[in-house]
């Protein structure tokens, strides 16, 4: 009769099947991320603040960091994409005046999000989880546990706060210069004057567009990039292929959620402002 009561060899319960697979690991992450974004923001806001110091060193350096890939990003795409065909087809349907505007508006709505979250994302949610992972493969967080010193408080938080303002102040920037390029090329290329340029750009920069599309928009992305970065970080397995799995699984999971909130954004954003949609001038 004992013999009958075993279970048989190699058989494994249902439940623990589950919690081998692969998709039960991807969402145990997902929350696990949504935990770590929770008590990131409950230690941020909470006195005496100790990760200011820490954060404003972080948003220097990944400020740093983006700033020459992100001019050089944003100039060759408004010259290729913004003068040289954009502004063609507005000179062959009679409407050049209109291309300052047209600009701001396409690089405030889409293209500064964009281009600035991909590079954003590639190089500090990148730096972010393989410094984070390398401290851990390295077993300098066991050590913080060991000395009763919370690695959310002193590791996560600091850059957390500091990729939610460097995201929006990289888009700040960018704004800025693709401003200054195109009033510097486009008026000599396209054959128009400077007056008809500013005064485009002024009736087509709206306050909404720069509170949400501008701020709010990214600094939830900014915030995201953060999470998703030191989430991966703490939780790589170990070994260099750890990390190295850890970094290319940040950079995919935050490219297509920069793709996907921006799209689902903006929709909500022209649904709820409708008279934004109409190009002024």
């Amino acid at each position: 009769m004992a013999a009958e009561s075993k279970p048989l060899g190699g058989v494994r319960r249902p439940s623990r099947v589950i919690t081998e697979s692969a998709t039960y690991e991807r969402l145990q992450s997902a929350g696990d991320m949504g935990a770590l974004a929770v008590t990131s923001v409950k230690l941020a806001v909470r006195p005496p603040f100790a990760w200011f110091r820490d954060a404003i060193v972080e948003t220097s350096t990944m400020t740093k960091r983006c700033l020459l890939p992100l001019l050089v990003s944003h100039g060759v795409y408004l010259i290729g994409y913004g003068i040289i065909l954009f502004g063609s087809i507005l000179t062959n349907i009679g409407v050049i005046e209109r291309e300052s505007g047209a600009m701001f508006i396409i690089w405030v709505r889409e293209i500064a999000t964009w281009i600035t979250g991909m590079i954003f994302a590639g190089v500090v949610g990148s730096a972010i989880t393989a410094d984070i992972g390398a401290r851990k493969i390295r077993e300098e967080l066991d050590a913080l546990d060991v000395l009763g010193v919370r690695k959310v408080d002193t590791i996560v938080v600091p850059r957390v706060v500091a990729s939610t303002i460097a995201m929006p102040l990289l888009v700040i920037v960018s704004l800025m210069w693709i401003t200054f390029l195109n009033f510097i090329i486009a008026p000599l290329t396209l054959d128009f004057s400077a007056g008809v340029w500013f005064h485009n750009l002024k009736a087509n920069i709206l306050p909404t567009d720069l509170l949400f599309t501008v701020l709010i928009k990214n600094i939830v992305l900014g915030f995201f990039v953060g999470v998703v970065a030191c989430h991966k970080g703490l939780t790589c397995k170990a070994g260099a292929e750890g990390v190295g799995r850890a970094v290319n699984q940040t950079v995919v999971i935050t490219f297509f959620g920069i793709w996907l909130f921006n799209s689902v954004f903006n929709l909500g954003y022209l649904t709820l402002f409708p008279d934004t949609a109409q190009l002024r001038g």
